[in-house]
This record gives C-alpha cells, sequence and structure tokens, in this order.
C-alpha cells in the first residue's frame, strides 16, 4: 500500500489535502465505527458549507443524508419552501469545469497541466468527456486550485465505492451475471488504458486507477451545457435521481405502428419524481469572467415543501435500459423500469410475424393487461415492449388463437430469453435474499459495489423472467 501511494505522489504531484486522500485508500475498517462514520460525515457537511461559501453560490439548499438506490446516501433537500420555477441553487460559471466547442475552456485560474496537455498535444482531439476527466485529476492533485482540491477530495466518491463497471476487475464484473455489460466495461477499460497507460495504474488490489476515478465521475455526474458545451458543475453533481415528470401520452409497445393498446411507461408515485432540473443561464452582454447572467441553475418544476430531498432526472421522459443506467450512473431502479429492455433477436424469417397483441390481452386476462398498461406492473410493461408486437386488428374477443408463423416467433424468442436465464449464476430467489431486509442494508453500507451488481442481476432476473412467462403463455396455442 505504502508503495501505491508513493506511485500515486509521484504521479500526481503532492497535495494539501493528502492525508484525506490516503484515507481513501486505506482499509476501511477504523471508518465502521460509529463516531469515526459520524466525524467523517461532518467532515464531508463543513465542506459542502464552506466550499459553496468560497464558489459564491447562491442556495438556501442543504446537503444530507438521504435514502438512495442502493440505500443511504447523500442528496440535496430544501430548508425553506420553494415555488415552482424558483431558483434553488445558482452556480457561477467560473466556479464550474466548462468545455464549450463554440467558446473554449472555461475553468478556475490554475495550472490544470493534464487537462491543457490534453487539449493541446493530442494529434487527434480528445472527447469533451476525457479532457473533464482530466481536469478532474489535477483538481484532485492539487493543480487546479485550493477549491477544485477539497472538493475533489471531500465531495466525490471515493475510489473504491465507486458502482460503474467501468471501474470494477473481472471478478466482480463476473458479479453483474451479464456479459454484455461487462464487455462494454472491459471495452472502456482497454480505451483509457491505450490514452494513459501511465495513469492506469490500480491504486490498491481491487481499487480503480485515478483516470478511471475521473472519468466514472464525469459519465455520472457532468451534463450537457448547451448545443455543444458540457461542464461538471460543483454542487449540482450532488442532487441524486428521481423519473421525469411524464409530459404526455406514453408510446404503445414495441413503438410500432400496429401498438394501439397505449403499454407506455410507467407512472411513478408523485415522491419517486423529479422535482427539479438544471438550465445554464444565457450568456449576456459583457466581457470576460465578470459578464452578467453567467451562472447554472437548478430550479423547481413544482412547488417543493421544507425537508423535501432536490431529485432531477438522469434519464429524461423516454427512459433508459437499466444497462445504461448501470454503466453510466452505477445503480438501477429498483422495483422494475419500463424503459428497460429484453436484449432479443429476431431472424429475417420470423420479422413477418409479430405476436398479435389482442391474443396477448386474451392470454394475459384484462388485469394483467391493464397493469402492463396503467404502469403497477413496469417488469410486464418492459416485458411487453421488448417483444415485436403487431396489432390484428380482426374479431372476437374471445377465442382468438395466434397464427402458426407467431408462435414460431414467440417460441424462438423464448429460447433466447432462457438462455439469458440459465447464464446466470445465482437465482433470483437468492439474490432477493441478499438484498432483502436489514442484511442488504448493511452490504449497501460495507461494499456498494457488490450491492450495486446484486440490485441489478436481480432487476434483470425479473424483467426476463416476466418475459419468459409471456412467450411460455403464447408459443403454447
Amino acid at each position: 500500500m505504502l508503495q501505491s501511494l508513493q506511485g500515486l505522489k509521484n504521479r500526481l504531484g503532492s497535495s494539501p489535502h493528502g492525508r484525506a486522500q490516503r484515507r481513501r485508500l486505506v482499509c476501511r475498517a477504523a471508518a465502521q465505527a460509529a463516531d469515526s462514520v459520524t466525524d467523517e460525515l461532518l467532515a464531508v457537511l463543513e465542506a459542502y458549507t464552506s466550499l459553496a461559501d468560497a464558489a459564491r453560490v447562491e442556495t438556501s439548499l442543504e446537503l444530507r443524508r438521504t435514502g438512495g438506490a442502493l440505500g443511504a446516501g447523500l442528496g440535496l433537500a430544501t430548508t425553506r419552501p420553494h415555488a415552482k420555477n424558483e431558483v434553488l441553487m445558482r452556480v457561477p460559471r467560473s466556479a464550474a469545469i466548462v468545455l464549450d466547442y463554440d467558446r473554449g475552456l472555461s475553468m478556475p485560474p490554475a495550472r490544470w497541466p493534464r487537462l491543457r496537455g490534453g487539449v493541446s498535444s493530442s494529434t487527434d482531439p480528445l472527447p469533451w468527456d476525457i479532457l473533464i476527466a482530466l481536469a478532474l485529476v489535477d483538481g484532485l492533485a492539487g493543480d487546479g486550485g485550493e477549491f477544485w482540491s477539497r472538493y475533489c477530495d471531500a465531495l466525490l466518491p471515493a475510489p473504491e465505492r465507486l458502482t460503474l463497471p467501468m471501474c470494477w476487475e473481472p471478478q466482480r464484473l463476473a458479479h453483474l451475471q451479464h456479459r454484455d455489460i461487462a464487455a462494454a466495461a472491459e471495452a472502456q477499460q482497454d480505451r483509457l488504458m491505450g490514452l494513459f497507460p501511465e495513469l492506469m495504474e490500480p491504486l490498491a488490489p481491487d481499487v480503480p486507477s485515478w483516470i478511471q476515478w475521473a472519468f466514472a465521475c464525469v459519465r455520472s455526474r457532468a451534463f450537457r451545457a448547451g448545443p455543444d458545451a458540457f461542464a461538471f458543475v460543483p454542487f449540482l453533481d450532488l442532487a441524486n435521481h428521481a423519473d421525469a415528470p411524464q409530459a404526455g401520452p406514453p408510446p404503445g409497445p414495441g413503438g410500432g405502428a400496429g401498438a394501439g393498446a397505449q403499454a407506455g411507461p410507467s407512472v411513478p408515485p408523485a415522491n419517486h419524481v423529479a422535482n427539479a432540473d438544471f438550465r445554464a443561464s444565457p450568456p449576456s452582454s459583457g466581457s470576460g469572467e465578470a459578464a452578467a447572467g453567467e451562472y447554472f441553475e437548478l430550479y423547481a418544476l413544482r412547488d417543493i415543501e421544507p425537508g423535501e430531498e432536490v431529485t432531477i432526472s438522469y434519464a429524461g421522459p423516454k427512459g433508459y435500459t437499466n444497462q445504461r443506467f448501470m454503466a453510466q450512473y452505477g445503480f438501477v431502479p429498483v422495483g422494475g423500469n419500463a424503459a428497460d429492455r429484453v436484449q432479443l433477436e429476431l431472424a429475417p424469417e420470423l420479422q413477418a410475424a409479430p405476436l398479435d397483441l389482442a391474443v396477448l390481452q386474451a392470454l394475459l386476462g384484462d388485469g394483467l393487461f391493464l397493469a402492463a398498461l396503467n404502469g403497477s406492473d413496469p417488469y410486464l410493461n418492459a416485458a411487453l415492449r421488448s417483444l415485436p408486437l403487431a396489432d390484428g386488428g380482426s374479431g372476437g374477443e374471445e377465442g382468438r388463437t395466434a397464427s402458426a408463423a407467431s408462435v414460431r416467433t414467440a417460441q424462438a424468442l423464448l429460447e433466447q430469453v432462457e438462455a439469458q436465464i440459465a447464464a446466470g449464476t445465482t437465482t433470483l430467489e437468492a439474490d432477493e435474499a441478499l438484498m432483502g431486509g436489514p442484511q442488504g442494508a448493511a452490504l449497501a453500507a460495507a461494499d456498494p459495489r457488490q450491492a450495486a451488481a446484486v440490485s441489478y442481476r436481480i432487476e434483470r432476473k425479473r424483467l426476463l423472467g416476466k418475459a419468459a412467462a409471456v412467450l411460455r403463455a403464447y408459443a403454447r396455442q
């Protein structure tokens, strides 16, 4: 461990917060004591307050413990009532790291050697996410100024607690029990190794490198700040995820012309819907950093009561699949995600024989079919939307039978779903027992990466099981 820390110091340079950085890399056993955890939390809360003051952030939001996707975490919460459209937090652009392809780089005055080197030395321009990741490495090393050194150390996650698969070793990737997402994570690691081999050395066994840490933070926390601009905005990145408010009627299953039954995304309870959003204020007249109106803002989408957590939607109204949620943010929505999909391939000879929506409705019965339509069963909703469906549009509510060709389609798809289920190395029941009750909360606290992997495979197995049940019923026609 000492050797790794010395290598880190040599690679990143000295930092005024080296003691806190070392705390992130050592065994966390001592931090499990209640007083240590409390001291660490108090230090984080103090850093939030003092850094917000230093950056001249305007806000009445506080940082506090919240119930996140993997259990207790930190998030933003109101301290007073807020009306719809009211600004909840305003962060000066001068405090953020912004790459605008029209206006250039914008960040606080400092050396930023890795970021500037990445901008100037590459024959092929590096993409925005890589450049901002280099800025975070600079920030952690103390080369981005005092503010970013403290922010990276105190308010960004420790490397060993990152739940994005691109930060995991092969043994941990296997816990996802899904080769596609593991392969994508390995490809991302190979990409970073090709670009920055000197920054890809693991900090310790089962701990990602600093460039993995930085890139994971960018993937999960940065956002689009304009048509061709991207930003890592301190403090706004602390807002947790909730579902997007539904702006209009959802699309039908499969998105095809025959999907007339409107089995759209589930409608979550009001307390699971995002109550805020962010925006970049438009540039105003003036010049340089002092130009008025240069802010990033978090604003209320509805009236918000004191003490409510302030959440934004990471995925927008259309939502993301669980594979994308896990790859980009390190968690999945628990309890079903209507935007999730079963990965299926349909042979050309079967593409002309989709499943008949009316037959499925008859097989499921009105109760289950309505559960898919109104979102009370998001797994069934997502399963139906994963299948090739068409509305046959002819006769008879009862006794409707499927065509022989569509039955063959159902049988072929069922074989694929069953193969995906069989690839799991644990049962759904065992996974649910592992994450249930106090045991699951303890796992999330002790090993958030393992908890994230188990949650991912639970949600995937539930969806696969629902799809298999639907296809078995259809294939028996």
